[in-house]
């Protein structure tokens, strides 16, 4: 043994006791879910409130059937429609899942439909790494669907919401 701070493997010796595993139901997970999005949505509004935005709520736009979770004025008094995407927990946490993400997109499409769209920007936890995601995010942003994706958790990202 080279270092005398470093144990040697026992291989007999006992294994440390697995927790036991409580199957989530269906429930309890919506719950946590639930719980967690009003959370990421606190943290998002209180971003916006310290960049100077004017938050005016989460706004219905019935004629292409989107919700917006937060409609904005900036300090410089340009309305941005923010939507929310995120979480703490979970294996693939914001737009990493791909349901998301194709969500976020459908409603970017959906409000170039309007005859004046508010930029529209989407708020994360989390960005794809690689993949299909990734591949979608790029392609949805060309197209002019999303304004901006901003990780909530990158300061050189959230920097971008002060050109608005």
């Amino acid at each position: 043994m080279d270092n005398p701070d470093e144990l040697p493997f026992v291989a007999d010796a006992p294994a440390a006791p697995t927790p036991p595993v409580v199957p989530a139901t269906g429930r309890s997970f919506q719950a946590s879910a639930g719980i967690q999005g009003r959370q990421f949505a606190e943290q998002c509004d209180t971003l916006l409130a310290h960049l100077g935005f004017e938050l005016r709520g989460r706004r219905v736009l019935a004629e292409v059937g989107v919700e917006i979770d937060q409609e904005a004025v900036s300090p410089t008094g340009t309305v941005v429609w923010f939507e929310y995407k995120g979480s703490i927990q979970g294996n693939r946490p914001g737009l990493r899942r791909t349901d998301t993400m194709k969500k976020a997109i459908a409603n970017g499409a959906l409000l170039r439909a309007l005859d004046e769209p508010a930029p529209y920007v989407v708020i994360t936890s989390h960005l794809p790494e690689a993949g299909s995601g990734a591949a979608m995010l790029a392609t949805a942003s060309g197209l002019g669907y999303l304004a901006d994706v901003v990780c909530l958790y990158d300061p050189a990202s959230t920097v971008r919401l002060k050109r608005w």
